[in-house]
This record gives structure tokens, C-alpha cells and sequence, in this order.
């Protein structure tokens, strides 16, 4: 006898890039900030058909620890949201997209590589939850 087992009730993709193209971010990342990461998020909330809820909210880390040195944002979104966090010194970008609607992770991943100009993805883990 076949088990009832619940539907996952969401989705959430982790994504580690690495060998991004970051100069342009460490020079001034309040501008960066204020200028592509609505745009990022915006771009991918469309790919994977999600609903924004409101403007991303973002924090500058200037502690003085360089590897800390970058910028974290979150974007709601209808069904749960999307945390970026962009390192320059270390030329990475570390994703979680996390929503209880179905989307394409292939899709969000080549778009991530692309927009960051990734020359690797480290971690691409795709986690259902339940």
C-alpha cells in the first residue's frame, strides 16, 4: 500500500557564484546597490514569475573585515523571497531563492551566471521542503 505523503510545500535553490566580476561593486556599493539590485531582482522575479512585494532592502557591510566588506538584500516576494549577498573582495555571489511556487531552477541559475558574470557556479543545491 502506496503512502499519502504531503505535497513539498516550497522550493528553495542555493546558489554559490564564484569569479564574478566585481570591481565596479567595491568602488562604490551604495550606488551598486541602489542601481542593479532592484534590477537583478526584478529580472529574476519575472523569469521565475514571481510576484515583488515592494523595493529589495539592503545593508552595506563597513566593518573593516574585508571579507565582509559587500552587500546582503532581500527581496519579498508573494510567496516567500530571495537573499543576495554580493562579496566583492571575494568575487562571489551567494543566493537563496526560497518560494512555495514552482519555477525552473536550469533557468535561474544561467540567468545568475550571466547577470553576475559568474565564471563558475560552486554550489547549485536544490532543496525541497516540506
Amino acid at each position: 500500500m502506496a503512502q499519502n505523503r504531503p505535497k513539498p510545500y516550497g522550493i528553495e535553490l542555493v546558489l554559490d557564484l564564484h569569479g564574478c566580476n566585481l570591481e565596479h561593486v567595491a568602488k562604490d556599493l551604495r550606488h551598486f546597490a541602489k542601481n542593479n539590485l532592484e534590477k537583478f531582482f526584478t529580472e529574476i522575479c519575472r523569469i521565475t514569475r514571481m510576484k515583488r512585494h515592494g523595493k529589495p532592502m539592503w545593508w552595506i557591510d563597513d566593518s573593516g573585515t574585508p571579507h565582509l566588506h559587500g552587500i546582503s538584500a532581500v527581496q519579498f516576494v508573494e510567496t516567500s523571497d530571495i537573499v543576495c549577498h554580493v562579496l566583492p573582495v571575494l568575487g562571489a555571489v551567494y543566493l537563496n531563492i526560497f518560494t512555495c511556487k514552482q519555477f525552473r531552477p536550469e533557468a535561474v541559475v544561467k540567468f545568475c551566471k550571466k547577470y553576475w558574470r559568474a565564471k563558475s557556479v560552486a554550489t547549485q543545491k536544490v532543496i525541497i521542503r516540506k
